[in-house]
């Protein structure tokens, strides 16, 4: 288990309190529900002053010179501050706060003083979830059960953030059973360009259907790795590209929302009535433009060795497709890939897939939706696997 350092006595320098005022500002970034485009709730950052105001770097001070409390009470106080004097209907979506185990931990979180503040603030419990990070966890599982089980009693929401990140995130899960769980920004970086994260994902979001979890992709900033989350079934996420952090809670841009809508028309509109379509299986691979030098194929599979082939756009159609083991032969590019709807039954494909010559029958196969554009790539043995689990399901019926 982590303890926080305790601090040599003296007073409380200025980065940290100036008399009763908190030397930290606070700073609100919506998460959102990508369905319906309505904010369910706030992540709470703080930042310090001058060369502390990175989060990173002031809780780094904070604890090597022991005032990792101290700090922890201080970015409290800011929030709540600000958060009393919001209208009513903005203090309805709970507002998630990062709690580190060292202050989860420590006694005076549970001595009653943390439900004191809440209440000074007019605020209680309901209103906060409280994130527990998997960059740093409580080692001792039961403690960590205990803790988390008394924070749920009193009425706190739990998340646990950064999961992916560390090295002991399911422990951390199964422990404190959370909420929310949310996705580190390190697997959703660039999603689009990695097909196993893809894979993970998908597996993570049936998890946590199945537990009753919702489940947040943190740190999205371009349509492409929101485009793919929402076809791995993602519906709650953060980041950049929906709002940047700001003073006080706000909602994402009128331009996210006008696109967020067409993407959302274009999502339920192709998406299959059951898992027998192919589009239930699409998996977003790496593509170039169709303009570009040849060399950047051979950079990409000689710098990504996860890339097993690359699909070659013109605009948004797909118009060739280059696998890496037709580059090494020396075969390039096939010019006429086979290219699918995703609403193609998965049993009708297989048959048309193993119709193609010799040398292209173990290709992956393109899929787009009805207006032509790109939507990923299907391989043969994902189409064999659930060409089979569909016959086995059907027979036992």
């Amino acid at each position: 288990m982590t303890h926080p350092l305790v601090r040599q006595p003296g007073p409380i320098p200025l980065w940290l309190w100036n008399g009763s005022e908190p030397g930290v500002t606070s700073a609100f970034q919506p998460i959102v529900d990508l369905r319906d485009g309505e904010v369910i709730g706030h992540e709470v950052l703080s930042r310090g002053q001058g060369t502390l105001e990175s989060p990173n770097e002031l809780f780094l001070h904070a604890r090597v010179s022991g005032y990792t409390w101290e700090l922890e009470r201080a970015c409290w106080t800011s929030a709540l501050r600000r958060i009393a004097t919001l209208p009513e209907d903005q203090r309805r979506a709970p507002f998630f706060f990062n709690v580190s185990p060292d202050v989860l931990s420590d006694p005076r979180f549970g001595d009653g003083s943390t439900l004191a503040l809440l209440e000074r603030h007019g605020l209680g419990p309901r209103h906060l979830v409280l994130e527990l990070t998997e960059k740093a966890v409580i080692e001792d599982g039961a403690l960590l059960q205990r803790l988390t089980r008394e924070c749920a009693e009193q009425g706190f929401g739990l998340a646990l953030d950064d999961f992916g990140a560390g090295h002991s995130g399911l422990v951390t899960l199964v422990h404190c059973v959370p909420r929310f769980i949310k996705l580190d920004q390190a697997l959703v970086r660039d999603i689009h360009l990695h097909d196993y994260r893809q894979h993970l994902v998908k597996s993570l979001v049936a998890f946590s259907s199945s537990v009753d979890a919702i489940l947040i992709a943190e740190g999205v900033e371009t349509w492409e790795e929101m485009m793919v989350l929402l076809r791995l079934g993602i519906r709650h996420a953060q980041g950049y590209l929906l709002a940047r952090p700001a003073p006080v809670p706000g909602r994402p841009t009128e331009a996210f929302e006008s696109r967020r809508r067409e993407a959302m028309r274009a999502l339920l509109l192709s998406e299959p009535a059951d898992d027998s379509t192919v589009g239930g299986l699409v998996i977003r691979r790496a593509t170039v433009d169709a303009a570009a030098p040849s060399e950047v194929v051979s950079n990409l599979f000689r710098d990504a060795p996860q890339v097993d082939h690359v699909v070659v756009l013109d605009g948004a159609r797909p118009k060739a497709l280059v696998t890496r083991r037709s580059l090494a032969s020396g075969n390039g590019q096939r010019e006429v890939p086979l290219v699918v709807e995703d609403q193609m039954a998965v049993t009708a494909l297989v048959g048309l897939a193993m119709a193609r010559a010799p040398e292209a029958v173990y290709d992956p196969v393109v899929v787009i939706d009805a207006q032509g554009e790109f939507l990923g790539t299907v391989t043969m043995k994902q189409l064999l696997l659930r060409a089979s689990e569909f016959v086995e399901r059907h027979s036992a019926k």
